[in-house]
């Protein structure tokens, strides 16, 4: 039996987009010595797993990039319905790919980013959740996270975890002969429902996909009483994750309610009563199961569960139905969507940055107050529609390139672009120029050297005077006094109050 020979051909097949049946898979596997139709699918999707991961770790596309190729490595991979008895009866399903990639991204850990924000970082190119260089040789390994599979099958689901920090598990023989053939930091053979004392909040991030079932008997946590496999397999899975670590479980089917909005009584109620009681739980997401879990050798429907720590004080229990929550994913994209971020869908490395400064377009019915607005770029996808983005809101006086300090802040933000204004007519301004031209220039005076900051404030002010001249209908050269008459008895009838800057200084 050649497994390295027909491992070989196959993520060859696959780079090369190459689709096979199941009989061409067989056949191709019966020339290298595989009869065994579990030893063919388990080599099969080994094959995927590596190819997998070498797109998951691939610095030079972005994760969204990555994403996609992915995809396609899901969609052209032969129909992995082999089955052993022992599988059907343990439901032992391995997770898609794309789903993979997505769910071990969420709970990468980058230095004192975790999840969404990490998953930002990595999504504008920065090289803070990945290892760089050697830095998986140092000896300070506790300086490093550590991320906890325990029931990892052959591996899928820690594809866009670093190798050298990852602990895998697994009791099925030729799994675990697999896992053993990738540079994991640990791979052993415990049982899943009963987790080593030593790895009690050691994690900081925590996948799984236990088999489904049922327990011969009930298990105890706390007050729940837990009769699913799944279930008690991950409670105990997050028994490892530290406090404010991050865990993605996949669970079968889709959360039902019953007519006053609450999970239908039940396993899964108690489940997710324990899951909300103890922990914050960002999402669970409905997977549909006959559209993106298919290719694996099963059409069940099945959850996503994305989990950030856990709670200081224990309160509370699974939210009423709502939108979010009711909503299945059907498609790759909406996959996307739901667990990454929203607006880089088409992300790069991030770059420079640029922050635009000038006025409103007043229109006759939507847009009436004179306004100064500032406009922080969050992505640099395309510079030209970019700025012709911008100038279709506001008339651009100024542009100019974010300091290093500054583009920081577009790691934590899910839109294009941040936007800051203000309404020069409302209070504090009452209509006075000055007063918003100073508070802008002290809002940029940590980034921006005085020089620019003296010329963004002239180039302001003398856009000002002839921009909003017909709003106002000056007849007289500008004066920084000149209050529009429609406000004018306002503002001597309120005292002014010194608000907070609306930017951050």
């Amino acid at each position: 039996m050649d497994k390295k020979g027909y491992i070989s051909r196959i993520r060859e097949d696959l780079r090369n987009a190459r689709k096979h049946s199941k009989t061409t898979i067989e056949s191709i596997a019966k020339s290298f010595g595989i009869t065994n139709k579990n030893l063919v699918k388990e080599f099969t999707e080994l094959a995927i797993i590596l190819n997998a991961r070498e797109v998951a770790h691939d610095s030079s596309l972005s994760t969204y990039e990555k994403y996609l190729d992915i995809v396609a490595l899901y969609q052209s991979q032969v129909n992995l319905s082999m089955r052993t008895s022992m599988s059907v009866l343990m439901q032992q399903y391995s997770t898609p790919a794309p789903i993979s990639f997505l769910a071990s991204s969420y709970i990468l850990k980058s230095e004192s980013l975790t999840g969404y924000k990490a998953f930002k970082n990595i999504v504008k190119g920065s090289t803070k959740g990945k290892v760089v260089g050697n830095a998986h040789l140092t000896n300070e390994k506790d300086d490093f996270p550590k991320y906890l599979e325990p029931s990892a099958g052959n591996g899928l689901l820690t594809i866009a975890l670093p190798y050298h920090f990852t602990h895998v598990n697994e009791l099925d023989d030729v799994r675990l002969a697999n896992l053993k053939q990738q540079p994991f930091a640990k791979v052993s053979s415990w049982d899943a429902l009963n987790p080593p004392m030593a790895y009690d909040r050691k994690f900081d991030g925590v996948i799984t996909n236990p088999p489904f079932g049922s327990l011969s008997e009930p298990i105890l946590f706390g007050k729940f009483k837990i009769k699913r496999l799944e279930h008690a397999m991950a409670l105990n899975a997050l028994r490892c994750m530290k406090d404010n670590g991050k865990a993605a479980i996949i669970i079968g089917g889709h959360t039902t309610w019953d007519e006053q909005g609450r999970v239908t009584a039940g396993n899964n109620r108690i489940f997710l009563n324990y899951l909300y009681h103890f922990y914050n739980v960002e999402d669970i997401i409905l997977i549909n199961g006959k559209k993106l879990y298919s290719r694996q050798g099963t059409s069940i429907n099945t959850r996503l569960i994305l989990i950030d720590g856990a709670k200081e004080t224990p309160s509370g229990a699974a939210p009423l139905k709502n939108k979010l929550h009711s909503t299945v994913v059907n498609n790759h994209e909406e996959l996307w969507e739901r667990v990454s971020l929203k607006s880089y869908k088409n992300p790069v490395p991030i770059g420079r940055l640029f922050v635009y400064y000038g006025f409103r377009k007043l229109t006759r019915k939507a847009v009436k107050k004179p306004q100064l607005v500032v406009f922080f770029e969050n992505a640099n996808n395309n510079p030209t529609k970019s700025e012709e983005w911008v100038n279709r809101r506001i008339e651009i006086i100024h542009k100019r390139e974010q300091s290093e300090e500054e583009k920081k802040d577009s790691f934590n933000n899910n839109r294009m672009f941040t936007e800051y204004g203000y309404f020069i007519e409302d209070k504090p301004y009452y209509g006075d120029i000055e007063k918003v031209l100073n508070q802008n220039y002290e809002a940029d005076k940590h980034h921006v050297t005085k020089t620019e900051r003296d010329a963004i404030r002239a180039k302001l002010r003398n856009a000002f005077k002839s921009y909003y001249r017909s709003h106002y209908e000056i007849t007289e050269p500008y004066k920084s006094n000149v209050v529009p008459i429609n406000i004018r008895a306002k503002a001597i009838l309120i005292k002014q109050k010194q608000e907070k800057p609306f930017r951050k200084k």
